[in-house]
């Protein structure tokens, strides 16, 4: 048998002693769950991410960033939320030419990988740890906001993209990429079954703890529907100009624009 080990990091029992229901109920415990479950998945997270997705994640990202970059306008000042790794941070502003590209997560370990990818880059990107409710950004500050699976693991979605528009000058964007709780009954609880069990199964492959990555489906379950996340967007001052539905509604790019 193949185990696909990720490279050593924090110990996944520190994870694993955590209850997951009580820490996604509470705002504060959120985040410590959160931080701690990527500060465990951060080295070896992006070579999960393509396999767990069949290698779609990179087509996703792709599209999404052509969207985005075709909206534009030249040169923007990009802030990258949930950054992980950086390398939707990276893409951005490559594509972009940007002068300067921000990636903030609550994973100190992230940040070191996305550091560490950086390479040459490091006069363009530059990453910090910060929480995406509380911006510590001025107002009116940034052209582009991106997000990579990151809205879903906030206690507040409306209050996340509030902040975002708080901080986008008017016209500025933002590109978001995650996945949603399926509208239809019947595909969701299909969908979501074979979550939990490729999450556990993948989580004891990778690091001998199944809630690594089985995660992944309770968190989907308490998130927003596509329609919903749509709404909450207007309701932040942000006008949807371009989205794209895969997995039957479960998995969505969406391109909106501060008004």
């Amino acid at each position: 048998m193949v185990r696909f080990k990720a490279r050593a990091g924090r110990d996944p029992k520190e994870l694993g002693v955590l209850d997951m229901d009580t820490h996604l109920k509470d705002e504060r415990l959120k985040q410590k769950y959160v931080s701690t479950m990527f500060d465990i998945l951060a080295p070896g997270y992006d070579t999960f991410t393509r396999v767990f997705s069949f290698g779609m994640d990179r087509g996703w990202k792709q599209r999404l960033i052509r969207e985005g970059a075709a909206r534009a306008g030249k040169a923007p000042l990009i802030l990258d939320l949930a950054c992980g790794t950086g390398d939707l941070c990276a893409a951005l502003a490559h594509v972009t030419q940007s002068p300067l590209a921000l990636g903030f997560d609550l994973s100190p370990k992230m940040l070191f990988e996305a550091t560490r990818r950086a390479n040459g880059n490091g006069n363009i990107l530059h990453f910090a740890v910060a929480n995406m409710l509380t911006l510590p950004m001025p107002d009116a500050s940034i052209d582009l906001v991106s997000i990579g699976y990151g809205i879903r693991n906030t206690h507040e979605p409306d209050r996340a993209l509030r902040e975002i528009a708080r901080v986008l000058r008017p016209g500025g964007l933002l590109l978001n990429l995650d996945f949603y709780r399926p509208t239809n009954a019947l595909w969701r609880e299909l969908y979501l079954g074979y979550m939990s069990v490729a999450g556990n199964a993948a989580g004891w492959l990778w690091h001998r703890e199944p809630i690594t990555y089985g995660y992944l489906a309770p968190s989907i379950r308490r998130f927003l529907t596509m329609p919903a996340f749509e709404q909450a967007l207007d309701r932040a001052g942000l006008n949807l100009e371009w989205r794209a539905s895969y997995l039957i509604g479960a998995l969505g790019l969406h391109v909106a624009r501060k008004r």
